[in-house]
Formats: C-alpha cells, structure tokens, sequence
C-alpha cells in the first residue's frame, strides 16, 4: 500500500509536467505556423492557457489582415467601404479612407469638374502606390505674394512621401512639371494630418493644361485656383 501511494506521488507531479511540457510545445508549434487554423487548435487543446489570450488575439490580426488583402485585392470603393465598417480602427482604417476619398476623387476628375468651388477646394489625388490621397476638409490658405493658382498632384500621410511623388511625376510625366517647385501643404482629413503636393502656376490657364498633360499620362492632377477667383 506504501508503494502504491509512493507511486501516486511521484506519478502527479510528472503528468504535470508533462502537461506543461506539452503545452509550451504546443504553443511555440503555433507561434511556427501562424494560421488561424494553428491557434484554434491550441485553444481548443489547452482551453484554460495562459496563452489563449494571445492566441485570440493574434486570430483577430490574421482575420484583419486577410480581409484587407481582399479589399486590396478587389480595389473598389465599396470593399473599402466594407472593410471601414468592419474595422474602424483597425491597422488599415486610415488607409482603407484615403483609398475610398481616391474614388471620390476619380469620379469628379471624370466629369471634368468646373467653377470656382470646385477648384478652390481641390479634391484630394492617388498618390503612391499603398499610399492615397485624402480629401481637404477647407481650402490651403495662398501665401502673400502668390499667384494663387496651382495644381494638386495628391495627399499623403508624410511630407517625406509627398516629396518622393515629386520625384516620381519628375521621371513618369517628364517635361509636364517643367519649371515648377513642389510645396507641401499641410492639411487635415479625418483629424488626421495629411500632406497634399501642390505647385504653383501662373493662371488658370496652365493649371488645367498642366492637369490635361498629366491625366494623358495617367496621373492624376486638380487644378487649384483662389477662393475668391
């Protein structure tokens, strides 16, 4: 009877570890593959881990994640749309926004929008690629001396990225932007900050020729002219 309880003893304390052992093993073996599929069968296997915490939430990262490939993938406004309302503050919110304001951009620039509101409060243009424009809540203000008249050839969540699109227009249109220098002009969209790429031309005239050059190279471009013009 005394060695059968010595047994017992000595026999819990190793199924314990072994269960511990087990479920380390199981874990780093889930961390590996990083799939929905690995994590649900951790959860399912060891139910009461201290790791289940972890593993629902890295499950909900992989199912944002899928779902922004998708959209990604569809490029439409309404799988944008679809993905916003899903995750409003998700990893890609902010991005999923700029793209649908790029589509509200794309149908204006289609039809040719004229008048004196719609270009003084200029639309917001795609940007680089994983990287969009955003509409402007108001108009940018005209510094002193200035024409007033420009072009907007998109937004950007960084002056750095803004800049970079410069570069890119300066190889992808050459001769369009000829004689020009970028500004930047910070805005705010969302209440976030954005960065729209802008130039400034002499008059109306060459905003929308320097815009027509553009869209034939299929880039994008809004001419801005004075609030008041």
């Amino acid at each position: 009877m005394a060695n059968r309880l010595l047994v017992t003893l000595f026999a819990i304390p190793l199924l314990v570890l072994s269960g511990c052992s087990r479920e380390k093993s199981d874990w780093r073996s889930a961390q590996a593959a990083d799939t929905p599929e690995s994590y649900e069968q951790f959860i399912a296997a060891h139910p009461d881990s201290s790791q289940v915490a972890i593993a629902r939430e890295r499950l909900a990262q992989l199912a944002e994640e899928k779902d922004w490939r998708n959209a990604a993938g569809l490029d439409t406004r309404e799988a944008y749309q679809q993905f916003l309302a899903q995750y409003p503050n998700g990893k890609w919110a902010r991005e999923a926004q700029i793209r649908v304001e790029n589509f509200a951009l794309g149908n204006g620039a289609a039809g040719g929008a004229t008048g004196a509101s719609a270009a003084a409060t200029p639309p917001a243009s795609v940007g680089a690629p994983g990287e969009g424009a955003a509409v402007p809540e108001s108009p940018p203000a005209v510094a002193a001396g200035s024409s007033g008249f420009g072009v907007q050839l998109g937004a950007f969540s960084s002056a750095e990225r803004a800049n970079a699109e410069w570069k890119k227009l300066q190889t992808e249109a050459s001769g369009t932007l000829d004689g020009l220098e970028p500004r930047v002009v910070v805005g705010e969209s969302g209440g976030k900050a954005i960065y729209r790429l802008q130039a400034e031309v002499r008059d109306e005239a060459q905003a929308r020729a320097i815009c027509g050059g553009l869209r034939v190279a299929n880039k994008p471009c809004v001419p801005v002219l004075p609030p008041a013009h």
